[in-house]
């Protein structure tokens, strides 16, 4: 029966639902086990971002029940009228195409990025050290990451593309024209903090402060830029000092609510304090952004910045698209070929666009 998939992204559902959508990597296991001894899926691949929650399956039963079956999924772990509508469902070569187009960069909120890759890669490792997944998905994966190398080789949809983090600090040099004379104040310590950081250092950020659960990894990371890093209980006094707090800590629930910097602000004799939240779930409560002189800054606020970046590489787009839907189309003849038992060979295209 191929592939199917069924899943919601930045395109289809507002921050507020995505958050509540996300399955950490502690949890990622269960959810296979879920998906296989109730959902009833032979193979099956869970790839959960902060902007995506997406489930690849090959099913045992007819697809429009696997449909019904996880979608249920779903609504299990978000309990809202609206969720069904947010959901996206595809299968055969749609579902492959959809892959390829997110391993490519092209389905991201961020054209282009590359950090994707690395998450489709977790995710398919975490699957096939469960044991969920099989002949079909294991070629599926493969394929997929083989497919977002190549486009990001033979086409330019990379070239001055940029990562989340990255957008976050160009927001940064929009509100203050340069970081040199300012104090930005990073919360966390994991991937998306050290890419932030990077990008901080090649816009000659001046005052870094990093704040994080192990202190430890905080004074590391801050070391790149010569600046500080401490414990997360050291939030309410580094809150005075800031200018610019971005936030990537991975949290349940928002820590820094409006009461906190309710009292931040009185000693700060009302200075504005921006933050941007690039973290899912939020670290900062939406009601944070009610206050005077505070402005709070979400995923979804990011997108102007993201469509300008994109009219610079329009035609760069193009050319993955194309790429991206024929390989999608190669690998439906081969899945096709397979399940009827014939011997289908899946061609390599390294200087072929």
């Amino acid at each position: 029966m191929g592939v199917v998939l069924v899943g919601l992204s930045h395109k289809t559902a507002p921050l507020q639902m995505r958050e509540h959508l996300t399955v950490p990597k502690e949890k990622l296991e269960q959810a296979l086990v879920t998906l296989q001894s109730q959902v009833g899926v032979k193979e099956a691949v869970v790839l959960s971002t902060c902007n995506r929650l997406e489930v690849y399956a090959h099913p045992e039963k007819d697809p429009k029940q696997t449909f019904v079956s996880l979608s249920s999924f779903f609504k299990d772990l978000y309990k809202a009228p609206k969720l069904t509508s947010s959901l996206y469902k595809y299968q055969s070569q749609d579902a492959i195409l959809h892959l390829f187009r997110v391993a490519s960069g092209l389905d991201s909120l961020v054209i282009g990025e590359s950090e994707i890759l690395g998450q489709i890669k977790s995710a398919y490792l975490t699957a096939h050290q469960h044991g969920s997944t099989g002949k079909i998905t294991n070629v599926l994966f493969q394929r997929a990451l083989f497919v977002g190398k190549q486009v990001r080789v033979q086409t330019d949809i990379s070239e001055g593309a940029s990562s989340v983090a990255s957008i976050a600090v160009q927001l940064a040099l929009r509100i203050f024209g340069e970081l040199a004379h300012h104090h930005v104040l990073l919360l966390g310590a994991g991937t998306m903090a050290e890419v932030t950081t990077r990008h901080l250092i090649s816009q000659k950020a001046g005052h870094l402060t990093v704040l994080n659960r192990t202190p430890e990894k905080a004074k590391e990371l801050a070391k790149l830029l010569n600046g500080k890093g401490g414990s997360l209980d050291q939030l309410e006094t580094e809150l005075l000092k800031a200018d610019i707090v971005i936030c990537s800590v991975s949290s349940d629930n928002p820590f820094i609510n409006e009461g906190m910097v309710a009292q931040i602000m009185k000693q700060r004799r009302q200075r504005s304090l921006y933050f941007i939240d690039i973290a899912v779930p939020r670290n900062v409560h939406p009601k944070v952004h009610d206050l005077d002189n505070v402005y709070v800054y979400n995923l979804d606020d990011l997108q102007g910045i993201v469509d300008e970046n994109l009219v610079r590489r329009k035609k760069a787009v193009t050319s993955a698209e194309s790429f991206a839907n024929e390989r999608a189309k190669e690998f439906q003849d081969w899945i096709s070929g397979t399940l009827k038992g014939d011997r289908v060979s899946l061609r390599h295209y390294p200087n072929k666009g």
